[in-house]
């Protein structure tokens, strides 16, 4: 334990480690350890995962040179310790106070610290390797496979696993020795790489200089490096690495403002929380940006992916994918009057939900008499509907235009894109109606305790996992469809089954209530809760919720039978049920108008006000 500090008058000031695992920073952030924790097992969870496909996928890949590839497995290997190992030991920390295990508290602090400083000098020193490694392919030519080689990489490698882990474990004894070796270390590491790809860049543009003048003719140069090659190669090695500081800077500020204040209060704590999770994200991070920068990783990704979810799902082949299927000339051709007017169609939907759903919020900005964390989950529910306006169907009728214009490579590029944005914002609208459901069967079976329990900063929470998971599900689309489709089908099950049930209760409840005041009269009850205008407002959402899942079941099953049958809808059929799914945003504001008084109230209003405005 760090010794205590005093103060000019003579008062005890709190040090760092004394406040890490005291009673006094449990009472001063609440509930918060829990979210902490929360997010910190998901995050673990998709570091492990992500990093797992990526060492297999690299361990597959051949094109890449031997040494270039092991910088990336070690890089790829830290980030999946991270998540198998930091991150819990993390969670141990936060859970330990949350239980106030005190002898538990330190031993999985120290353990998270250690493994991190570890674990954190190692990518930092590869990222580092990486820059001197692309520095060294330009300037050496043919001598870089020479002198670059399999066995002095492993070398240096152990050399950076091994002082790392002696820097990190100086923590046990005094934790301000590591933290010493941190500032020399760090800025070493990145004046290197700042340094190398200083002297690349300015070494590629005076290459570049030589070939436009014609000043001299090498015609081995070209065959020692391919230079769009290489300006690829580095430039995703500089996206990692950029990501890295950024996820890791907010982490090195705050060290540096707890070291010169000598104190650790607990908006210290919460901000440094938030610096550290941002830290683990990188470790999420990095496999993306390998397979969205580095083309030889993706194309082993979706292969190893592919393979695993045909073990997942014998027997079934893929002849075509998705993207394949939509966008060939035979799928395309003497269709071209019909693709002209699904795209018009589209465009039409696009401006009346874009109008509609701004008016809602609008209008939802306005009403109090909501209570805010019900109104939250309406408004979620109408930017989805706004975004799918603004976004998913002008995407949509350019899929249709490129079609008509036979430009294949834009028709993919929409058909990603659309298929992305829908599949997020409808996830997203679909775990909102399920919470609007939750949310109504808690305002019955709490009372007055609702209000308490069901808070605005807890519906935040909620709102914004909803958009992390559908967001991330929805990405894998990229990678193969089946994912996505996977992922779809347990969110879909799963919220229908809890709106389901939700419902069912609600209506169980209020049968047996309504019984009981036939039978006796309950003043108190009705104080509580106006039986009435609950009603009406379990009936609103109901009737949003059958409209969403009236629209999306053709489209829900055109899905399927494309995944099982492995047979592409007609033209006609495919148009159809998607632009019946998307008529649901422009539905939506109708039925707020129609079902809930107080937002039908504020559209009138502001209708009125924009009206004499536009007169004025």
């Amino acid at each position: 334990m760090a010794p205590k500090h005093l103060t000019e008058d003579g008062t005890q000031k709190t040090t760092f480690q004394e406040l890490e695992c005291s009673l006094s920073l449990v009472s001063e952030v609440q509930q918060q350890p829990i979210y902490y924790a929360i997010f910190n097992i998901v995050l673990s969870i998709t570091a492990f995962l992500g990093n797992s496909i990526i060492l297999v996928a690299l361990h597959k890949e051949s094109s890449l040179h031997p040494p270039s590839k092991l910088l990336y497995r070690c890089l790829a290997v830290t980030d999946l310790l991270v998540g198998l190992v930091s991150q819990p030991c993390h969670v141990s920390y936060w859970m330990s106070l949350v239980q106030e295990h005190w002898s538990l508290c330190p031993y999985a602090r120290d353990a998270a610290y250690i493994t991190s400083y570890a674990l954190c000098g190692v990518s930092l020193s590869t990222m580092t390797a990486i820059s001197v490694d692309r520095l060294l392919a330009l300037l050496l030519g043919l001598r870089y496979r020479q002198k670059v080689t399999l066995k002095r990489t492993y070398v240096i490698i152990a050399t950076f696993w091994i002082v790392c882990n002696v820097a990190a474990s100086f923590f046990i004894w005094n934790n301000s020795s590591t933290i010493w070796v941190g500032r020399i270390f760090i800025p070493s590491c990145l004046v290197i790489s700042v340094g190398s790809y200083t002297k690349i860049f300015r070494t590629l543009s005076h290459h570049q200089t030589q070939v436009q003048d014609h000043v001299q003719q090498q015609p081995s140069q070209p065959n020692a490096l391919n230079m769009a090659q290489y300006r690829k190669a580095v430039y995703s090695a500089l996206w990692v690495q950029l990501a890295l500081v950024v996820c890791y800077l907010p982490y090195g500020i705050m060290e540096i403002v707890i070291s010169h204040r000598k104190t650790y209060s607990s908006h210290s704590a919460v901000s440094r929380e938030i610096a550290i999770i941002l830290v683990y994200f990188n470790s999420t991070l990095n496999p993306f940006l390998y397979c969205w920068k580095i083309s030889e990783i993706r194309r082993a990704v979706r292969q190893t992916i592919r393979q695993a979810l045909c073990c997942l799902w014998p027997g079934v082949t893929q002849a075509k994918t998705f993207r394949e299927l939509a966008c060939s000339p035979s799928f395309a051709s003497g269709l071209q009057q019909q693709s002209k007017c699904f795209s018009a169609v589209n465009i039409f939907f696009s401006i009346t939900a874009f109008l509609g759903n701004s008016f809602i919020l609008v209008a939802l900005h306005k009403e109090s008499s909501l209570h805010p964390p019900s109104k939250l989950l309406y408004r979620c529910l109408a930017i989805t509907d706004l975004l799918v306006g603004l976004v998913s169907q002008p995407l949509y009728a350019t899929y249709w235009m490129s079609l008509v214009y036979e430009n294949w490579s834009l028709c993919r590029y929409a058909i990603d894109t659309v298929c992305v944005t829908g599949y997020t914002l409808c996830g997203v609208s679909l775990f909102t109606m399920a919470a609007i459901s939750l949310d109504r069967l808690l305002a019955l079976l709490l009372g007055l305790r609702y209000r308490q329990i069901v808070t605005l900063k807890r519906t935040y929470i909620i709102e914004a996992i909803f958009w992390i998971v559908c967001s991330v599900g929805a990405l894998c689309y990229l990678l193969d469809y089946r994912i996505t489709f996977s992922c779809g089908c347990f969110i879909i099950s799963s919220c229908l089954l809890i709106s389901i049930i939700a419902h069912s209760k609600i209506f169980l409840t209020l049968s047996h209530r309504q019984a009981q005041v036939h039978d006796q009269q309950q003043p108190s009850q009705s104080n509580a809760l106006n039986m009435a205008r609950y009603r009406k407002a379990v009936y609103s959402a109901l009737w949003v919720q059958l409209a969403f899942v009236i629209c999306y079941v053709p489209y829900s099953v055109m899905v399927i039978t494309l995944h099982f049958r492995k047979s592409y809808p007609s033209h006609s059929i495919k148009g159809i049920v998607t632009v019946f799914a998307f008529f649901n945003s422009t539905l939506n504001p109708f039925l707020y108008c129609w079902t809930i008084s107080e937002v039908k109230q504020a559209v009138k209003q502001t209708i009125r006000q924009a009206s004499c405005f536009s007169w004025i």
